[in-house]
């Protein structure tokens, strides 16, 4: 009966260690899985921290495209300021302002520019930069911006009297 005894009290003392032993096993994964839940929800802040940056920078970027590509009338003020109508008008538009061609008013001459001055500077930019009667658009060079030709209108017209 001893040697019942004795394997009934080993068996109930290998079930308490199995229990113990199953217990301190739960504990563990449960911490395991504590520990890699907030390694996660960090990585997960880190990765959102991240995203949001890229984000705003994206966003930087993109404003500063925008701004890079809008039309050029957001420039004209200052381009406008740069453009030197007299040497526009020495390189392209001399040789039939100067005098030499029937109908074209030749700078300088008020009587050839009054008529013209009257219509006002808008009008002078529009047909020079559309063409009018036998003056081709730009004067034939249509390499010219929109505000070089200005810039010589503006150039012969105040020469010729006018005060834009």
């Amino acid at each position: 009966m001893n040697k019942l005894l004795i394997a009934v009290m080993m068996m109930a003392g290998l079930t308490a260690c199995s229990q113990e032993a199953k217990q301190e096993t739960q504990e563990a994964a449960q911490a395991v899985a504590s520990e890699v839940k907030n390694e996660v929800a960090s990585a997960a802040d880190t990765a959102a921290s991240a995203a949001q940056e890229a984000a705003d920078k994206a966003e930087v970027a993109a404003s500063k495209a925008e701004e890079a590509a809008k039309p050029e009338e957001a420039a004209k003020p200052a381009e406008s300021a740069k453009v030197d109508g007299k040497a526009v008008f020495e390189a392209n538009c001399k040789a039939c302002h100067s005098g030499l061609i029937p109908g074209a008013p030749a700078v300088g001459k008020k009587e050839d520019w009054a008529p013209r001055i009257k219509q006002g500077k808008d009008t002078l930019h529009k047909h020079a930069l559309e063409g009018f009667n036998s003056m081709p658009a730009k004067g034939g060079n249509g390499s010219l911006s929109d505000d070089e030709v200005k810039a010589a209108v503006d150039y012969m017209a105040n020469e010729s009297g006018a005060k834009f």
